[in-house]
């Protein structure tokens, strides 16, 4: 049977956790964790926590789901010995792969849970953070019914899904807008949610989604073989957190679908304009969309003060409910990484100097970039490409999301690359790897490397190079036998988006000859962002400004970056040249309106 894992933002949203019928609770400490704005828990209400756990037979989740620089390490490491000692956590929902090869070096009994920020889309992702040392994948939201199914069939893992709660218009874990624009980053814990905000064009909140709802199908994940299902919520309040664990515990141990008062009540217990289950049911469109209005607050409002529910402050410890057998204890893993094959790999030295990367328009030729040390060009567009005589610097640039239904027109793509003498891919994620094992691997940005444990990881995987996160301290790094590739030039990919936000903007999504279609979203102060469609009818949202860097080549060679990547998007053909002609001049940004970051 499918455990029911609820939110604890704080000890009384952990008492109505427990009291509501959860089988596992998940929560977090002050810091390194992804919902920093929570109350948390301070190390004494932790210990208190984990006996409360022990003695109600629930299982206890740590989270420790963000990015970590290389001298936060050392102190997250303390954290989990005092965690072990005094705590015992049941398992560790875990976001950094560096992060996940320390906890298992020092602490091999440790279980660990792959964050939903590791973007687990598919089957392939999950069998390889099994070998990786992971017993649970919490499953990306954007997965539809069949998706999961698939998984749970083919993965060899626990699967996680997430049943109600907040949704991320952005693929979780890809999302920067909050990071560049407000200087908040969602990776981090602090996401500022501009998605929530108004901006020009068609819709007025083109980003903001209903919240999540799968009362209707709980019992159908059950079925196929969902090993937890998750209630989103650690920012929410404990009447939440107790109304809505109580409701799905009731739809588990009834096996019944919801009745039209319990969606009532979940929804005026916190909703933006009802409900969505567009992902699940594979009806991504318009409806997904809602916002936080008048009628959801004073709903929310009024249910508090109903005498139905059961406030979490009258809920004693002494009185919570005792279950007469715990959940399983889930069995470590241990942590495992791959031979390199030097055969596959290109020194540093090999690739100095600047990737031309095209994920907009293209230029008529790409003979001018034939000094690039590598051309990025997405894999769903690589067939229009004239690529005569560069085929041995282009890379293709695989997408960002694949599920496992689409995993054979990605081989078809990739075979097709192969026929035209392509030996070079751009990989986005892990899951990616085992379609791409005859090629030489290149490591993009959504990989999220902020530390050189995550470097050592990915090392065994035999990436000749790897683009590190855009949030990582780009001067921290030193010498690695990987080429080290950041952001010269261009507008930084900010949402990765399953739904067609062309369409949100514009009102219609409609090809554009050989070139994506495109669109630009305003915001409240005229700030313009690039949206382009990319592979599967999905949606990349640029910067409004492009990062420029191109004058600082030497002090980053210094820090360990030896390439820089010239991304064009909406730049025409003589933009283009004109950033080429910067590079190699190193010249300064005279005349460009930029950003650093």
């Amino acid at each position: 049977m499918a455990l029911l894992l609820a939110p604890a933002g704080s000890p009384e949203a952990l008492r109505a956790a427990i009291a509501a019928g959860a089988d596992e609770v998940y929560l977090g400490g002050g810091r390194f964790n992804a919902r920093a704005g929570a109350r948390n828990f301070t190390h004494e209400q932790l210990v208190a926590a984990g006996q409360s756990c022990r003695d109600a037979k629930v299982r206890l989740l740590y989270t420790l789901n963000t990015l970590l620089f290389d001298r936060e390490l050392s102190d997250v490491l303390e954290e989990v010995a005092f965690l072990q000692k005094e705590v015992a956590p049941d398992a560790y929902i875990v976001q950094d792969l560096g992060l996940a090869k320390r906890m298992k070096e020092r602490f091999p009994e440790v279980v660990l849970h792959a964050s939903t920020q590791m973007r687990i889309h598919s089957s392939a992702g999950g069998r390889l953070l099994k070998q990786m040392g992971f017993s649970r994948v919490v499953l990306a939201r954007e997965m539809a019914k069949e998706d999961i199914a698939s998984f749970v069939q083919n993965a060899g893992v626990e699967s996680e899904v997430f049943i109600h709660g907040a949704l991320c218009v952005c693929e979780s874990g890809g999302c920067l807008l909050s990071a560049m624009i407000g200087r908040r980053s969602g990776n981090r814990g602090e996401c500022a949610q501009p998605c929530r905000l108004p901006y020009r064009g068609k819709e007025p909140y083109p980003l903001s989604l209903k919240d999540n709802c799968l009362a209707a199908y709980v019992n159908q994940l059950a079925d196929l073989g969902v090993g937890a299902l998750k209630i989103e919520g650690r920012m929410k309040s404990p009447d939440y957190v107790y109304t809505v664990t109580s409701c799905y515990r009731r739809l588990l141990d009834e096996k019944r679908l919801p009745t039209e008062a319990e969606i009532q009540t979940l929804q005026h217990t916190f909703s933006r304009s009802g409900f969505t289950a567009g992902y699940y049911e594979k009806r991504v469109n318009d409806e997904m969309f809602g916002v936080r209005r008048e009628e959801d607050i004073r709903h929310s409002e009024d249910i508090r003060r109903s005498e139905d529910i059961r406030h979490p402050e009258d809920i004693r410890l002494s009185a919570l409910p005792k279950r007469s057998s715990a959940p399983e204890p889930e069995t470590p893993l241990p942590f495992s990484l791959p031979e390199k094959d030097p055969a596959r790999l290109l020194s540093p030295k090999e690739q100095l100097g600047y990737v031309a990367r095209f994920e907009g328009a293209f230029p008529r030729s790409f003979a001018p970039f034939a000094d690039a040390a590598r051309i990025d060009l997405p894999l769903w567009r690589l067939e229009k490409a004239d690529i005569s005589g560069l085929e041995e610097t282009v890379s293709a640039i695989l997408p960002r999301v694949v599920f496992d239904r689409e995993e054979a027109d990605v081989r078809r793509l990739l075979e097709k690359a192969w026929s035209r003498g392509v030996r070079r891919v751009t990989i986005p994620g892990l899951s990616l790897l085992p379609m791409a094992e005859k090629f030489r691997l290149h490591g993009d940005y959504p990989l999220n490397v902020s530390n050189r444990e995550t470097l050592h990881v990915l090392e065994g995987y035999s990436f000749s190079s790897l683009f590190l996160s855009p949030e990582a301290e780009q001067d921290s790094f030193g010498f690695t036998p990987m080429a080290l590739e950041t952001l010269g030039y261009g507008r930084l990919p900010l949402m990765h988006t399953e739904t067609c936000l062309v369409r949100r903007v514009r009102g219609t999504c409609e090809k554009q000859g050989k070139q994506p279609c495109q669109a630009m979203l305003t915001d409240r102060v005229g700030a313009c962002f690039p949206v382009i469609r990319t592979y599967g009818h999905r949606t990349l949202l640029y910067n409004s400004l492009p990062t420029y860097r191109l004058d600082k080549r030497k002090a980053l060679r210094k820090g360990g970056v030896g390439l820089l990547t010239l991304l064009f998007t909406v730049e025409n053909e003589g933009e283009m040249l004109r950033i080429r002609e910067r590079f190699l001049a190193s010249a300064s940004p005279e005349g460009l309106v930029f950003t650093r970051r």
